[in-house]
């Protein structure tokens, strides 16, 4: 048995204007997810990205659709009510499937990285911390959205900044075996001990995000080279944790992965996980994604992305999965993928999204893609899936 994926549609969800944008690849970072418990708007998606419009301070737009991801309309933006810097990078959704503290059932969570523009600026340094990844709520399925708290700060948003805070990155949201909200994001803050560069960190809370315990690294690597980081969750039918990671400053830069029991603890942190691979040694590289689909055979599929096919650079058309049937044990096998792009273009593939909808019979990829060689627009596949 195995996941057969049928493709059923393209599309492209935004497509920024130029003379709207500030310069570079104008979106990034898409997400998705379906709407389970939000009674009669049950099967809506929200998509939220990163803009680069040409206004301060910077939101983070959200969009929906109605119609199984074929059309979409802006619904909201997520402005930063707390520090007023600017909502800019690595958004992520987060449903609630049950109550969590005040949050009821169907609550939408979010998360990104409020970073104020001045942290960009060389000549004028911000003296204040630079980047701080703040949660919203929305009680009204991603209309509006309401401050919550802070999940972690650092520092200015420059890698290897060995002499001062380091910042932190790329969250992600899920809850936890004890039905805790949980956020693993990247943490550049341990790296004042030389021997750490990036780790990933995980973080709960008892109180639907009001409040935050201690974090804990969860993949630290004692080399001072290795930057495991964009780490994603998915829970398996088994109720473990599946964890996926890019590692960077490798050769390869391939997709390595971490279970847990619990979700929170996932083993000795200088271990580098598993890497996801064929029985020929095919691989995935960089900014990974995971879902996990009941499709596939008895164990269900995880289904991998990443930005590049083995290291290759050039044309992705469509590019492959990683999928594994077997709960991420033993040996990974190649699927397409749902979208094309040219990863030789720098930000093309940029960390793409998933979400498995339609009562899990459907897959929706959203990609950056190539409008021209430096402009970038959110576009997305969707596909049928089965058991053959």
């Amino acid at each position: 048995m195995a996941l057969k994926l049928t493709n059923e549609f393209k599309g492209v969800l935004f497509a920024p204007r130029k003379n709207e944008i500030k310069p570079g690849s104008g979106v990034l970072y898409p997400r998705v997810i379906e709407l389970r418990c939000a009674g009669e708007e049950n099967g809506t998606l929200l998509s939220a990205f990163e803009y680069y419009a040409d206004r301060e301070p910077a939101v983070i737009p959200i969009f929906k659709s109605t119609d199984g991801g074929k059309t979409w309309e802006h619904l909201s933006d997520v402005e930063d009510t707390k520090n007023g810097w600017g909502m800019r990078f690595q958004p992520v959704l987060f449903e609630l499937p049950q109550p969590s503290g005040d949050l009821p059932a169907g609550a939408i969570l979010f998360a990104a990285n409020s970073i104020p523009m001045q942290a960009f600026e060389k000549d004028n340094p911000p003296d204040f911390v630079g980047t701080e990844i703040l949660l919203f709520a929305s009680l009204d399925h991603g209309k509006t959205w309401e401050y919550r708290s802070t999940i972690a700060y650092g520092g200015v948003p420059v890698e290897y900044n060995w002499d001062c805070l380091g910042p932190v990155w790329e969250p992600f949201l899920y809850l936890n075996a004890y039905g805790d909200l949980t956020a693993v994001y990247s943490d550049e803050k341990p790296h004042t001990e030389r021997i750490l560069n990036q780790c990933l960190a995980v973080v709960s809370s008892p109180d639907g995000g009001k409040t935050w315990g201690e974090s804990k690294l969860v993949v630290a690597i004692p080399d001072g080279q290795k930057r495991p980081g964009m780490a994603i969750v998915t829970r398996l039918p088994n109720g473990k944790y599946f964890m996926c990671y890019e590692i960077v400053n490798t050769p390869d830069e391939s997709i390595h992965f971490k279970i847990s029991d619990d979700g929170l603890n996932f083993g000795d942190p200088a271990s580098y996980g598993t890497r996801a691979e064929t029985a020929d040694g095919k691989y995935v590289g960089s900014m990974p994604y995971c879902v996990w689909t009941k499709n596939g055979g008895p164990n269900g599929t995880i289904i991998l992305s990443g930005k590049r096919d083995s290291g290759w650079l050039g044309l992705r058309d469509p590019g492959k999965f990683l999928v594994n049937y077997n709960l991420g044990e033993g040996p990974w096998e190649q699927a397409d993928m749902l979208v094309s792009y040219d990863s030789r273009i720098h930000q093309a593939g940029w960390s793409m999204g998933m979400a498995v909808i339609e009562n899990d019979t459907k897959l929706i990829q959203l990609a950056p893609t190539q409008m021209d060689p430096s402009l970038l627009q959110i576009s997305y596949g969707i596909a049928s899936m089965e058991t053959e």
